[in-house]
């Protein structure tokens, strides 16, 4: 195809479909780092020492801790600090089997608060993975615009001849001279379509990288969801047999003993291991213990050793370098697409290319517009005849977009006020 064809189809699709790709750029920037954003609005979440990836927890304590402060209700899960600055966050659920979140000290093992399940971090990951919809839609029609990101980054490379040679061509981005502000809207137009273009340009090379590692894994969320998921086999309890011990389970009467065990176990077995998680499946009687050792872009859960709840003894176990090659692209798609590996920089890396890759999205309609009023067809000057005509030119593709939108708004609302 020619290079205007190219060019075409790529202003073409990112102009009519901005709305919703911004809307998933934007909320997944903010997912990456949404824990922070949890720690600056939730004084529970802030810890007064750091505690580093590497530091030992005393798990049972933190346990023994959140049984005697809150006995009724039943524990799901113990996690380590998501950053060295935040506190120890323990899930839990009510008698009405609502969960919630409480924060506590990872040193002292004091209780510093507690905080709704919907917090900042559900909040963005939820309407950028799925519109809040099901997760099969929801994750279908995201992985969708995965797709067309990709389309997109297809299309500016052809588009733009030799683009390997301008990495460092930022003299071709020249500023709009004040001489040239008082000159008729057409040729104002036609100075500042230039600079956003040569800017455009230049963010788009230095982000193709990211553009690939966000489509790609965003396309085996979508592939994963028609069937090419690797399924982990069901891992379940032998040892626990009768029904009066399940009901114990069930009350959260996870022996403090059995977890020591367990802990030690695992401790003996792998010196690296780094416990990260430990969980409480009541209904199997299980204790599953999550973390790092060598395996690297792995989530936590690929590294699993399961425990006998009541008696504390080895049940089964995964360990990630021995995964085949299915379920290590499993395991690296989180971690890939969140920047959620090795360190809390490299999430604040990809915020700041998410923020990139949005701006792109923002900067292509302001370029259409420019295009408008250069070629005269935007003749009236002003917000509120621009965003009319950009209303008229997106037709009825901008219906859709809307209509989803408005029921993503409506479905966080009532998740808000109805808990």
């Amino acid at each position: 195809m020619k290079q205007q064809t190219w060019f075409t189809l790529h202003h073409w699709a990112g102009f009519h479909l901005s709305l919703l790709l911004s809307f998933i750029l934007l909320t997944g920037t903010f997912a990456t780092i949404s824990t922070d954003i949890d720690w600056l609005t939730n004084s529970a979440v802030r810890a007064k020492q750091m505690i580093s990836p590497q530091d030992d927890l005393d798990w049972p304590a933190l346990l023994a801790s959140a049984q005697s402060r809150y006995p009724n209700l039943q524990i799901s899960s113990i996690e380590r600090p998501k950053r060295p600055w935040h506190n120890v966050e323990v899930v839990v659920r009510n008698t009405e089997n609502q969960r919630f979140r409480l924060y506590l000290d990872g040193i002292t093992h004091e209780i510093k608060g507690q905080a709704a399940w919907f917090n900042w971090q559900q909040f963005f990951r939820q309407i950028h993975r799925t519109f809040m919809l099901p997760i099969k839609v929801g994750v279908t029609l995201v992985g969708i615009f995965a797709l067309l990101l990709l389309f997109l980054l297809i299309t500016a490379l052809y588009a733009y001849r030799h683009w390997w040679k301008y990495f460092f061509s930022f003299e071709r981005i020249k500023r709009v001279p004040k001489s040239v502000w008082g000159e008729k809207p057409r040729k104002l137009a036609a100075h500042k379509r230039r600079f956003w273009s040569e800017l455009h340009k230049l963010v788009g090379l230095w982000s193709i990288w990211f553009m690939v590692v966000i489509s790609v894994t965003g396309l085996w969320y979508l592939i994963e969801q028609w069937g090419g998921a690797a399924n982990y086999p069901k891992i379940k309890s032998q040892l626990t047999s009768t029904v009066q011990q399940v009901q114990d389970i069930q009350k959260n009467s996870i022996s403090l003993t059995s977890l020591s065990s367990a802990l030690q176990q695992v401790t003996d077995k792998s010196p690296q291991f780094i416990i990260n998680k430990v969980r409480f499946i009541a209904p199997e009687g299980l204790i599953e213990i999550e973390g790092q050792e060598q395996a690297w872009l792995v989530r936590d859960r690929a590294n699993k050793q399961v425990f006998d709840a009541q008696s504390g003894r080895f049940i089964a176990g995964l360990q990630a370098e021995s995964l085949n090659w299915h379920f290590r692209i499993s395991e690296a798609a989180d971690p890939l697409h969140f920047g959620s590996f090795y360190s809390w920089v490299i999430s604040y890396v990809w915020f700041v290319f998410g923020l990139a890759l949005t701006s792109l999205s923002l900067t292509g309609v302001y370029l259409y517009l420019l295009r408008l009023k250069q070629s005269g067809a935007l003749r009236i000057e002003g917000t509120l005849h621009s965003v009319k005509r950009m209303w008229i030119e997106s037709h009825w593709l901008k219906w859709p977009s809307i209509i989803l939108l408005g029921i993503c708004s409506s479905l966080v609302l009532q998740q808000i006020f109805c808990v």
